[in-house]
C-alpha cells in the first residue's frame, strides 16, 4: 500500500469504527425499550390487548427484567466501549507512536468498562444514591492508589498533544539536560549531550517544572563525534603499504563530518608519533595509505590508532588501539 493510500485507508477505518458506535448505541436503545415495553407489566390487566396472549410468559418473566437488561448493556456495551478505544488509538497515532496510543486505548477502555459497572449497579440497586456512594468510594480508593500513575498518564496525554517539544530536541527538564528521544506516554526519555546514558523524566514534572529548550541551530557546546578503524592486519612487512579505513560521525545524530582532518599515530612510551595525516569524504569515511615502517626502537610492533582532534563545532575523539606485528 502506498504512503498516500495509508492515510485514507486509516480514514476510512476510522469512519466505520464511529458508524458502528452509532448503530450500537441504537441498538442498545432498542433493545431496552423492546425489552422493558414487554417485561414491564405486574399483572395482566395492565397489558397492553396486543400482548395479553404471551400474557403467562410476560408475566413470569417480569421479575427477571433487570437482568435482561443488564445482559444487553453487558454485551452491547463491551462492543461499544471496544469501539471507542479503537477510535481514540486511530486519533492518538496521528501524533504518537504505537505504544503511547495503545495505552490510552487500554485507558479508554478501562473507564468504559468503569462505565458499564456503574450503569449495572444502577440496575441492580434499588436505591440509585446506594449505587452512587459505592461508585465514588470505589472511585476515591483507586484515586488514591493510582495517583501518581494517573497524574503522569494525563500529563502525558498532555504532552502528546500540546508537542511542546518533539524528537531530536534539546531540552532540560529538573536539572538534566538532553536530546529528546522518545515521548511515552508515562515518561520523556532524554539522551544525556555525551550520549553515555537514556534519562527517563515522569510526564508529571514536565507541566510542574520549568523546561528549557534550545533554540533550533543552538547546541550545548561542542558535539560529540564518534570514528571507527576497521581492523587492521596483524602481521606487516617493513616498506609494505597498507589502507586504514573507517569513518566519522556525529555520535547522538549519526552524521558524518565531511573534509575532516584525522591524524594516524603510534603510541609509545612518554610520547604519542604522528605518522601520516588524511581528511575524510562527502560521507565522513577516510582512508589512510601508511608505509610500514618500524617505529617502536624497543620491539617490533606498532600501536596504531585514529584521532580527530577536533574543531570549534565538535569534540576530539580517538579510535580504539590495534597493535600490529612489524616484521623486517
Amino acid at each position: 500500500m502506498s504512503v498516500i493510500q495509508q492515510p485514507k485507508q486509516k480514514h476510512v477505518n476510522n469512519m466505520v469504527s464511529i458508524l458502528k458506535i452509532i448503530l450500537l448505541f441504537i441498538v442498545l436503545t432498542a433493545c431496552l425499550e423492546s425489552i422493558t415495553l414487554l417485561f414491564q407489566w405486574k399483572d395482566i390487566e395492565q397489558l397492553p390487548q396486543f400482548l395479553r396472549i404471551y400474557a403467562p410468559f410476560l408475566l413470569s418473566a417480569s421479575p427477571y427484567l433487570r437482568y435482561f437488561n443488564a445482559l444487553i448493556v453487558i454485551v452491547l456495551g463491551y462492543f461499544i466501549v471496544g469501539e471507542v478505544g479503537n477510535v481514540v488509538y486511530a486519533y492518538m497515532r496521528g501524533f504518537s507512536d504505537h505504544s503511547s496510543a495503545e495505552t490510552i486505548r487500554n485507558i479508554t477502555r478501562i473507564v468504559g468498562f468503569g462505565v458499564l459497572l456503574a450503569i449495572l449497579a444502577s440496575i441492580f440497586s434499588l436505591d440509585p444514591s446506594a449505587a452512587l456512594t459505592l461508585g465514588s468510594f470505589g472511585g476515591l480508593i483507586v484515586g488514591f492508589a493510582t495517583q501518581t500513575f494517573i497524574s503522569n498518564v494525563i500529563a502525558g496525554i498532555f504532552v502528546l498533544i500540546t508537542r511542546p517539544f518533539t524528537f531530536g530536541d534539546i531540552v532540560t527538564i529538573a536539572g538534566n539536560t538532553g536530546t529528546v528521544k522518545e515521548i511515552r506516554i508515562m515518561h520523556i526519555v532524554i539522551e544525556s549531550i555525551d550520549a553515555s546514558k537514556d534519562i527517563m523524566i515522569p510526564n508529571s514534572l514536565v507541566l510542574s517544572q520549568v523546561v528549557l529548550k534550545n533554540r533550533p541551530g543552538m547546541r550545548m557546546g561542542p558535539i560529540p563525534t564518534t570514528i571507527t578503524l576497521n581492523v587492521p592486519p596483524e602481521k606487516v612487512v617493513v616498506g609494505t603499504i597498507i589502507s586504514l579505513t573507517g569513518q566519522l560521525t556525529e555520535t547522538l545524530s549519526g552524521k558524518p563530518l565531511a573534509q575532516a582532518s584525522v591524524i594516524l599515530f603510534d603510541r609509545d612510551i612518554g610520547r604519542d608519533d604522528l605518522l601520516i595525516e588524511s581528511s575524510t569524504d562527502a560521507e565522513g569515511h577516510y582512508q589512510i595509505e601508511w608505509k610500514v615502517r618500524k617505529v617502536d626502537a624497543f620491539d617490533d610492533t606498532a600501536e596504531l590508532y585514529v584521532k580527530f582532534e577536533g574543531d570549534d563545532e565538535h569534540k576530539a575523539v580517538n579510535t580504539k588501539q590495534f597493535v600490529i606485528e612489524v616484521a623486517e
